[in-house]
C-alpha cells in the first residue's frame, strides 16, 4: 500500500494516487493455480477475459492443457449435453491439450483423460455418440474409445462408421476394440474394407478380412479401390480372398490401367480380369493417360486373350513386378 504525501500540492497528490493505482495486485499476481480456475470456471466469459492481455492469454492456454482444467471449462461453456462433442470439434482446444505431446500414445491418454473427467462431471454422450465414437476412433484414440463404449455408447447402432474411420487411417488397435464389441467387419455395407483400400492400409484390410469382410460387396468395390491406388499388395491380398476382377465391366481393371499401374494390370489379367470388357474402355484410358508399358500390355491381352499371359512381354512386365 502506497501512502498519500502529507503535500497539499495537487500535482503530487496526483503522481502518489497514480503510485499507488499501479502497486495495486491484479488477476496476474494471483497464484497460477488459483488464476486459471478463475479463468476457465465463468466459460466464455474466462475466454473473453483471456483477450485482454498476453498474461491472461498464456494462463487460460495453460489451463486447457490441463484435462481437468479443460472439463471445467467446457462444462461451463458448453453444458453437459455437447460438452464431449467439442472434445473433438473444438481444434484450438484440441491444440492446447495436446500441447508438447508428441507420440500418438500419449495424445490418446491425454483426450481419454479429458473425456474421463467430463463424464465424472455429468457429461452425456448420448446427443453425439455417432460423431463421438468415429472422432475417436479416426483419431486412433483407442482409450477414449473404450471409454466411450464403457459409458454406453451403442456399438451396435454407432459402431459403423467409426469401423470406417479407423480403417481409413489403418488404426488397427481402434478397429480391434470395436470388432471385439460386436461391430460387423461388413458393416455399411462393407464401407470398411473399401476405405482401408482406397488409402492402402494393408493391414487394416487383412484384419477386417479375418473378420469376415466380403471382397465381393458393393461389386467387388474394395478391389477397384486398391487398383485406382495402385496398391499392388492388397490387390493379391483381395483376389487370394475371393474378389472378382470381372464384376461391373472389368472396372478394377480400368481404374488401374488408367493411372497406369501396370503391375496392378497385369495381376488383375492373369485373374481373370477382361481387356474388352466396356468396349476395351481399360486400353482406351490407358492410351489417353499416356502409359504406354500399359497400353502395350492391354494389346497384347486383348490380342491374343488366355494365351496372352505366355508373352515374352508378359514374363518380362511380371519380372519387373515381382518383389526380390
Amino acid at each position: 500500500m502506497v501512502q498519500l504525501l502529507t503535500n497539499d500540492s495537487p500535482s503530487s497528490a496526483s503522481i502518489n494516487v497514480r503510485s499507488a493505482a499501479l502497486s495495486s495486485p491484479g488477476m496476474l499476481d494471483l497464484p497460477m493455480p488459483i488464476l486459471q480456475l478463475i479463468l476457465v470456471s465463468p466459460g466464455p466469459g474466462g475466454a473473453e477475459a483471456a483477450c485482454v492481455c498476453s498474461g491472461l492469454r498464456d494462463a487460460f492456454r495453460t489451463a486447457l492443457a490441463c484435462p481437468e482444467l479443460a472439463a471445467i471449462f467446457l462444462m461451463k461453456r458448453f453444458g453437459p449435453s455437447i460438452a464431449l462433442f467439442h472434445v473433438y470439434n473444438t481444434a484450438h482446444l484440441r491444440q492446447h491439450l495436446l500441447r508438447g505431446v508428441q507420440n500418438g500414445p500419449d495424445q490418446d491418454a491425454a483426450t481419454n483423460k479429458l473425456v474421463r473427467e467430463l463424464l465424472r462431471l455429468g457429461a452425456s454422450p448420448r446427443l453425439q455418440e455417432r460423431f463421438l465414437l468415429a472422432a475417436a476412433a479416426g483419431a486412433g484414440d483407442t482409450q477414449v474409445v473404450r471409454t466411450l463404449l464403457r459409458a454406453g455408447v451403442n456399438a451396435g447402432a454407432c459402431g459403423g462408421r467409426a469401423l470406417v474411420a479407423a480403417s481409413a487411417a489403418g488404426h488397427v488397435a481402434a478397429m480391434e476394440v470395436l470388432l471385439r464389441a460386436g461391430v460387423s467387419a461388413r458393416a455399411e455395407n462393407g464401407m470398411p474394407l473399401r476405405a482401408a483400400c482406397r488409402e492402402g492400409r494393408t493391414a487394416a484390410a487383412q484384419l477386417l478380412l479375418r473378420h469376415g469382410a466380403d471382397p465381393r460387396a458393393a461389386a467387388s468395390g474394395a478391389l477397384a479401390e486398391a487398383a485406382r491406388g495402385g496398391h499392388l499388395a492388397l490387390v493379391l491380398e483381395l483376389l487370394a480372398a475371393g474378389a472378382d476382377p470381372r464384376v461391373d465391366g472389368s472396372r478394377a481393371l480400368v481404374e488401374a490401367a488408367s493411372a497406369g499401374h501396370g503391375c496392378v494390370v497385369l495381376a488383375l489379367l492373369v485373374a481373370g480380369a477382361q481387356p474388352q470388357a466396356r468396349n476395351g474402355l481399360a486400353l482406351r484410358q490407358a492410351a489417353e493417360g499416356g502409359h504406354s508399358s500399359v497400353v502395350e500390355v492391354l494389346h497384347a491381352a486383348s490380342g491374343r486373350g488366355a494365351a496372352a499371359t505366355a508373352s515374352p512381354l508378359m514374363y518380362s512386365y511380371g519380372a519387373a513386378c515381382t518383389p526380390a
